[in-house]
């Protein structure tokens, strides 16, 4: 395979890594305005503290899903709760960007020990 034929073969697969994204986004989008938002952060946040099997978490949410991952991170709480028999503190915490798109990196993850970042 020649350079040019592997640039352009990234490039196609780039292409559709971003259109992924893209679709992911906005069926996130339609989502975050049902019903069924707060069953999702629940299992989202269920599936981090098993994860990470600490006591103590910190749950990164945007503003406008503060009372919907109160909700979700309560309900997640007592699950965790009954399937690993441990309990966890968490704290919730309203910083990430009112956009619906966030791309954490490794160094804001790092920035906040054991977090949970939700991205809705």
């Amino acid at each position: 395979m020649t350079n040019k034929s592997r640039l352009r073969l990234l490039h196609l697969r780039e292409q559709n890594l971003q259109d992924l994204f893209q679709a992911a986004r906005e069926q996130l989008t339609t989502l975050a305005s049902s019903s069924e938002y707060v069953q999702f952060l629940q299992g989202i946040i269920v599936q981090a503290f098993l994860q990470l099997l600490e006591p103590e978490v910190s749950v990164h949410v945007r503003e406008a899903d503060a009372g919907a991952a109160k909700q979700a991170t309560e309900a997640a709480s007592k699950q965790y709760t009954e399937i690993s028999g441990r309990r966890v503190g968490y704290e919730l915490v309203t910083s990430l960007s009112p956009d619906l798109y966030v791309e954490p990196t490794l160094c804001d993850l790092r920035a906040h020990d054991f977090s949970v970042v939700l991205v809705a």
